[in-house]
């Protein structure tokens, strides 16, 4: 009996002994930083990875999405046209192809490769999917838990993102940048859910200021707008990808503002849209600060505009109507003309690629209600197809139904396009699941 007991106690002892070494290394082991709770008590500002906002990172020490190890083994297996990337919440993601390159006998041109990373909103994991596999990797697994969106540099190694701390009420916005750990090691699962202690990088990276209100990646993927509200007043800057090096570019009394940045020379600012209110988009000069009205006074006006700036995918909605129209802007000579399909503008992106094409998921069944307001605020669902629009040639083509190819009814929104234009990511307003959609192979 007591030999029983004995060994009883001791079984019990080493299995406390290896629950506490698996939540060291989990959280404190390579690769794993835990983010504390931001300090509101005291005022202070809360960075989430307490390091000095001032310190920098040498080149070589940042990831390329052609830098970042492949998945290993690649498993050789069909992949889909349209995918699933993440059957869990997502907090926004970034994709990019490396060109095209001829080959070594120049006679035949090697396709790039696709690259595409998000990250996990609720524990903070960045992963990373290829064209060319159906592997996923996870590449960082720092835990910065609650980020709800992000917007990420050209090269995929570094994002802006907007995270709620327990108990804020208001976004907070940050910089996070990808880093090699120190015993690097490549690791790729066939789902992203799963967690590995040795990611190849951490993230590190520092506050952005304050009751910042609307941001938007350059052309070039390595500058930011900003607009922050300055007490009561919508301050505009450009700096660096980091929040560095910034430059107040003009202020404004509007702060209920969307802000994009299609091509060097302008900035779009559009009033966020509302059935009973009236709206404006403005092109703004990122380098005098001037602005000019482009569009409006429309109700219930979205945007979005195309990356050479020459034209507007547009959509309005009124209180009476309880319907959405649709319509295609073209800037140089003022004229608007009717896209056929009729959707929020919201639910489009433009080519980064092909300027002149625009995406748009759009509804299968019209549904009546307050356009925006009731999709915003989750009112109304839809059940979307995919519908390609060439704003030059007025022509337009079907896409995907997508309902027939997956295994749940899609709402799409936060459209995306890889530099290439070869996939279409979306994410599912219904589960903020995230998809991929091969435009080579699907058409």
């Amino acid at each position: 009996m007591k030999k029983s007991t004995i060994l009883i106690f001791s079984v019990i002892i080493l299995l406390l002994v290896a629950a506490g070494a698996y939540w060291y290394f989990f959280f404190h082991g390579p690769g794993a930083e835990v983010i504390e709770p931001a300090s509101s008590a005291n005022g202070n500002i809360f960075n989430p990875f307490n390091r000095n906002t001032a310190s920098t990172v040498s080149p070589a020490a940042t990831p390329g999405a052609s830098e970042t190890p492949s998945p290993a083994p690649v498993t050789a297996a069909k992949i889909p046209t349209l995918r699933l990337l993440s059957n869990t919440p997502v907090g926004g993601y970034g994709a990019s192809t490396t060109p095209n390159i001829a080959s070594t006998t120049k006679t035949s041109p090697v396709k790039g490769t696709t690259v595409v990373r998000w990250i996990d909103r609720g524990r903070g994991n960045v992963y990373e999917a290829r064209g060319n596999t159906v592997d996923i990797a996870t590449i960082s697994n720092t835990v910065l838990p609650r980020v709800y969106e992000s917007v990420w540099n050209k090269n995929l190694t570094a994002f802006i993102g907007a995270m709620f701390p327990d108990g804020a009420n208001l976004p907070m916005m940050i910089y996070a940048q990808l880093r090699k750990t120190a015993t690097a090691t490549s690791t790729s699962t066939s789902t992203p859910q799963a967690v590995n202690a040795r990611a190849p990088y951490e993230l590190r990276g520092n506050n952005l200021p304050n009751k910042m209100i609307g941001y938007a990646v350059s052309p070039e993927g390595e500058g930011i707008f900003m607009l922050v509200n300055e007490s009561g007043v919508g301050a505009g800057y450009i700096a660096a990808f980091d929040g560095s090096s910034m430059t107040r570019i003009f202020t404004t009394p509007l702060l209920q503002l969307n802000v994009e940045w299609p091509e060097e020379n302008t900035i779009a600012i559009t009033t966020k849209g509302s059935s009973d209110q009236t709206g404006f988009t403005y092109f703004v000069n990122p380098k005098t600060g001037a602005w000019k009205k482009i569009l409006g006074p429309i109700y219930g006006l979205s945007a979005k505009t195309s990356r050479d700036a020459k034209y507007i995918i547009y959509s309005s909605g009124s209180a009476s109507k309880q319907n959405v129209n649709t319509y295609i802007y073209d800037v140089s000579k003022g004229t608007a003309s009717d896209a056929v399909v009729n959707t929020l503008a919201d639910k489009c992106v433009w080519g980064n690629f092909y300027k002149e094409i625009v995406y748009c998921a759009v509804p299968s069944q019209p549904i009546a209600a307050l356009y925006p307001d009731d999709w915003y605020k989750g009112n109304v669902s839809f059940t979307d197809k995919i519908w390609q629009i060439n704003a030059s040639t007025e022509e337009i083509h079907l896409v995907s139904p997508i309902v027939d190819q997956s295994d749940r009814t899609i709402d799409a929104f936060n459209l995306g396009l890889d530099t290439r234009d070869d996939f279409l990511f979306f994410m599912n307003k219904k589960d903020l699941s995230l998809w991929s959609f091969d435009l080579v192979s699907g058409n």
